[in-house]
């Protein structure tokens, strides 16, 4: 049950945050407009190439609001649609989503959960934030929330034209010292809560390109979509494949 919950939960994450963008809020505050927000959002999000930052998790049920799962570890992207999320507590696991494939690493279970790509990079929440379109009006209803927005703080709240399981609602808190993203929360449509706050941002030109390779450790199993075991064969296939795609 605990590796259900933080898959679901890196997999909203990945939605969320795999085109991270600096806010340019100026001294005006909450009285900015949301045209202004997106313009200055879209304008300061071209800058930005990869970072690091570390990352606090909770995931809390709809059904249960007590029953809440605290995770933590390290966050790392890079242009374009390359992320990597090393979980620490309560477990180590990794998550890994790049131009062709997404996959769930399990330490202490030896398995490497794939996920479909074609899916999971097709949706409109994937399109907008994996291909720095930032054309959130195009998928998304966006407004400053007047009740929580101050002078330090911007709050956008985002909901899906369309109805999307994963996510029925967005909440983005933006720190106007630093102009950067502080904490995201999602809200999919059974009330499951997922809250991320990310802390020491680090701005790079790029990050280790190993981290976003699909690397089998020894005596680790790897699954398809649906659960079934994939042959040594096909893996190296897969590898070789994924190899050929990067290097064009």
């Amino acid at each position: 049950m605990k590796r259900k919950v933080l898959n679901h939960a890196a997999l909203v994450a990945a939605l969320c945050w795999c085109n991270w963008v600096p806010f340019g809020f100026a001294a005006e505050g909450p009285g900015l407009s949301v045209n202004e927000v997106l313009r200055r959002t879209e304008a300061q999000y071209q800058k930005i190439q990869a970072f690091t930052a570390n990352f606090r998790q909770v995931t809390s049920s709809g059904a249960a609001s007590s029953m809440a799962t605290e995770a933590h570890g390290k966050l790392y992207y890079q242009k374009p649609r390359q992320m990597h999320w090393a979980y620490e507590e309560p477990e180590k696991q990794v998550f890994v989503a790049n131009q062709q494939l997404a996959w769930l690493y399990i330490p202490s279970e030896k398995q490497i959960a794939l996920f479909d790509a074609k899916t999971f990079f097709s949706s409109p929440l994937a399109q907008t934030f994996f291909d720095g379109v930032i054309e959130l009006r195009k998928h998304f209803d966006v407004s400053l929330d007047p009740r929580l927005s101050t002078e330090e703080l911007g709050v956008l709240n985002l909901t899906p034209k369309k109805e999307d399981p994963n996510i029925k609602s967005l909440s983005l808190t933006v720190d106007l010292t630093t102009y950067r993203i502080s904490t995201i929360e999602s809200i999919d449509a059974l009330g499951n809560t997922n809250r991320i706050t990310l802390e020491g941002q680090t701005i790079l030109p790029r990050v280790d390109s190993a981290l976003f390779q699909l690397n089998i450790p020894p005596s680790t199993t790897v699954v398809d979509p649906d659960g079934r075991e994939i042959p040594p064969a096909d893996i190296d296939k897969l590898k070789q494949k994924l190899q050929s795609k990067q290097g064009t």
